[in-house]
């Protein structure tokens, strides 16, 4: 394993500090090396100032991390002069320490809330909660239920109607058809259906009997046809969110239209990429397109079409608006990502990862976030950076739901 270099040891330290994490040896160390060097003691007590973290990250915020962090280890190689490394030293400590937060705590989190009060971070290393993983059930159409968990990667989970289903080498769920494809069962027109669903921690992955590929968010399911490839219309039906890439079906075979349907809406496209994210707790239904063109429509009674970098918004109307297409599907590449996001988006989008309930006591923060955090964290370590954005929380046991925890947000 490669060693931390002596400025990130250095930076990590400065981090422990701060979270009052260092033994009394480790403290006592830390505090001899800020007395010998001055410029250090002023700018970690400039941290501890009401808004300092806060300035550290909306200044990392702009900043291109990666390129930062290759120059800086590149001057200090080349530095022989120990007063110039002195001076880097001096200059970009603020940098790499802000570095160590986004290392270690995900990537960065800021916020645009200026509060007066001093934040709280709690130990949650006895309530934690794992990040969520590759969990889903296959509800067959004889009404079955296959735990994919439990199906080794590379087996044949079943088979139905002409349609082998195997779970991948990779772990994702592959429709393949045996020999001619059929209409339904034993060729009489009944079309058999079944639905994959994620539970609240869970995502998976799928390729339908059409070669669709399909990513599906947690607490989300998918409705479709085993026959679906050869239908004139490949219809499913989805409840949460989930990403698409739709075939568009072998050359020189009709187009048929790919249709998916959520609870207020209809999108239609032939082969294209896009997401919908159709939560009931969100208040609109938004489908983002990355790729060729689809056909939004509301109940039968409004129609739009969007083009790549749009979002359509579904309520009483339909919205479009230019948006950062990384946003809608971060989820989809292992990363929480906010643009100016209330902390009902946020704790939503914890609460269907992390497998726990929110409660708001007094008055909700009206902050907005922006930032990313990488999903395979355990949930102390992405609500540790809520605190650094200044809000207070506490963790609490359902007594009913033991396994299930309670995320209570606290007034400021």
């Amino acid at each position: 394993m490669q060693e931390k270099s002596p400025l990130l040891n250095r930076a990590e330290q400065i981090l422990r500090y701060l979270r009052n994490e260092l033994d009394i040896q480790e403290r006592t160390e830390f505090l001899s090396w800020l007395n010998e060097h001055p410029e250090q003691q002023e700018f970690v007590n400039g941290l501890l100032e009401e808004n300092g973290m806060e300035a550290e990250l909306l200044f990392m915020a702009a900043t291109d991390r990666k390129q930062a962090w290759d120059e800086l280890q590149q001057k200090i190689k080349i530095s022989a002069n120990k007063s110039t490394v002195f001076q880097l030293w001096k200059r970009i400590t603020a940098l790499v320490a802000v570095l160590l937060v986004i290392i270690s705590a995900g990537l960065y989190f800021y916020n645009n809330f200026n509060s007066k009060h001093k934040v709280t971070i709690q130990d949650l290393a006895t309530n934690d909660i794992k990040a969520g993983g590759d969990k889903a059930y296959l509800t067959l159409s004889d009404g079955k239920r296959i735990a994919l968990t439990d199906v080794e990667n590379g087996k044949i989970v079943t088979e139905q109607a002409g349609v082998s289903i195997t779970k991948t080498a990779e772990g994702e769920l592959l429709y393949q058809l045996k020999g001619v494809p059929l209409v339904g069962e034993e060729n009489k027109g009944i079309i058999l259906y079944n639905i994959i669903s994620t539970p609240a921690g869970g995502q998976y992955q799928v390729v339908l009997p059409d070669g669709t590929h399909v990513w599906l968010n947690s607490a989300s399911s998918l409705k479709y046809a085993t026959s679906l490839a050869s239908l004139k219309e490949r219809t499913v039906v989805l409840t949460g969110e989930a990403y698409f890439e739709v075939s568009r079906g072998e050359k020189g075979q009709p187009k048929k239209p790919f249709i998916v349907k959520s609870r207020n809406q209809e999108v239609e496209v032939l082969g294209t990429h896009f997401n919908i994210n159709s939560y009931e707790q969100e208040e609109l239904t938004a489908t983002t397109l990355l790729e060729g063109r689809v056909k939004v429509k509301r109940q039968g009674i409004f129609e739009r079409t969007i083009s790549p970098g749009e979002q359509s918004l579904v309520g009483k109307h339909i919205e479009i608006q230019k948006v950062d297409t990384s946003t809608a599907v971060a989820w989809k590449n292992g990363l929480f990502k906010f643009e100016n996001a209330n902390i009902y988006t946020v704790m939503n989008q914890f609460s269907r990862w992390y497998n726990f309930d929110v409660v708001y006591e007094g008055k909700v923060p009206t902050n907005k976030f922006n930032g990313e955090i990488y999903r395979n964290l355990n949930a102390s370590k992405a609500l540790r950076i809520l605190s650094y954005a200044r809000i207070k929380f506490r963790v609490e046991v359902n007594s009913k739901e033991p396994d299930r925890k309670r995320i209570v947000i606290i007034s400021n």
